[in-house]
C-alpha cells in the first residue's frame, strides 16, 4: 500500500506543480483510484498528504481542491525567497567556483534555446531549466537548512504557473537575470551575487502580482475531469491555453 500511495503522490504533487489541474480543481477519489489501478485508500493518503504540503485544501462536504493562492500568500513567498535565497546565493558564490559557473552557464544555454524555441512545451522546459538553476545554487550554498526551507517554495505552484503567463520580453529578462548571477559567480563577488538575486525575484514578484488575475482561471468540472476556459489576456500576453486535467 506504501508504494502505491507514494507513487500516486508523486504523480499528483508534479500534475499540481507544473499547472496540469487548475486552481479549485476537485481532486476525487474514485476516479483517481480508478486511473492508478488502487483502491480508494492509498489514494486518500496521497491526497492527504497533498493538504499537508499546502498543494490542496480539504473542506467540510466539499472535498479536497487544489489549492488557490491568496495575494498575501504569494507576496509571503515571494518574501521569503527573496530574504533567504539572496543569502544562499551569496553562499553559493562565495563557495562554488568553477564548478557552479559550468553548471549555471549550461542551464543558461538551455534556457535560451527554450526560449529561442517557444511554444507551450518549450514553457515546460524552462520552468524545469530555472527550477534546476535555483536548486544549483542551493546545492553550492552548502547549507541543508537553507535548502530544506527553500526547496519546496521553488515548487510552489504559484512559482512553476507563473511561466505560463510571461511574454517573450520578460522570459528574456529573465534569462538576464539568471546570466547576472552567473558574472556574479565567475567573479565570486558574493555580495553582486545577493543583490543580483534580490532583484531576479523582486522582478519576479512583480510579474506574478501583475498577472495574477489573467491565471485565476475558472474550472469546469464534469464528471472525472475538469480543465480552465482558455483567458486571452491583456495585450502582448500569451494567451493561457486549456488545461485539460483528464
Amino acid at each position: 500500500m506504501a508504494e502505491g500511495q507514494d507513487r500516486a503522490y508523486d504523480v499528483l504533487r508534479l500534475r499540481v506543480v507544473s499547472g496540469l489541474y487548475a486552481p479549485g480543481f476537485h481532486l476525487r477519489e474514485e476516479p483517481l483510484a480508478r486511473e492508478f489501478e488502487l483502491s480508494r485508500t492509498p489514494i486518500r493518503a496521497a491526497l492527504r498528504r497533498l493538504v499537508e504540503d499546502g498543494l490542496a485544501t480539504a473542506d467540510a462536504g466539499q472535498g479536497i481542491h487544489v489549492a488557490e493562492w491568496s495575494d498575501a500568500d504569494v507576496e509571503e513567498t515571494f518574501r521569503l525567497r527573496i530574504l533567504l535565497e539572496a543569502h544562499a546565493t551569496e553562499l553559493a558564490v562565495a563557495r562554488g567556483g568553477g564548478a557552479l559557473v559550468e553548471q549555471l552557464e549550461e542551464s543558461n544555454r538551455s534556457m535560451a534555446a527554450a526560449i529561442a524555441r517557444g511554444g507551450d512545451a518549450a514553457i515546460t522546459e524552462i520552468q524545469a531549466i530555472n527550477r534546476d538553476f535555483h536548486r544549483t545554487l542551493l546545492a553550492f550554498a552548502g547549507s541543508p537548512r537553507l535548502r530544506a526551507i527553500l526547496e519546496p517554495m521553488i515548487d510552489m505552484p504559484v512559482v512553476i504557473r507563473s511561466f505560463y503567463l510571461y511574454t517573450p520580453a520578460e522570459l528574456l529578462q529573465s534569462l538576464h537575470h539568471h546570466q547576472d548571477i552567473v558574472i556574479a559567480a565567475r567573479l565570486r563577488d558574493a555580495g553582486l551575487g545577493r543583490q543580483a538575486m534580490q532583484l531576479h525575484l523582486t522582478m519576479s514578484q512583480a510579474r506574478v502580482q501583475m498577472h495574477r488575475a489573467a491565471w485565476r482561471q475558472p474550472t469546469r468540472e464534469g464528471g472525472a475531469s475538469g480543465h480552465a476556459e482558455p483567458h486571452p489576456g491583456p495585450a502582448g500576453r500569451r494567451p493561457v491555453a486549456a488545461i485539460d486535467a483528464r
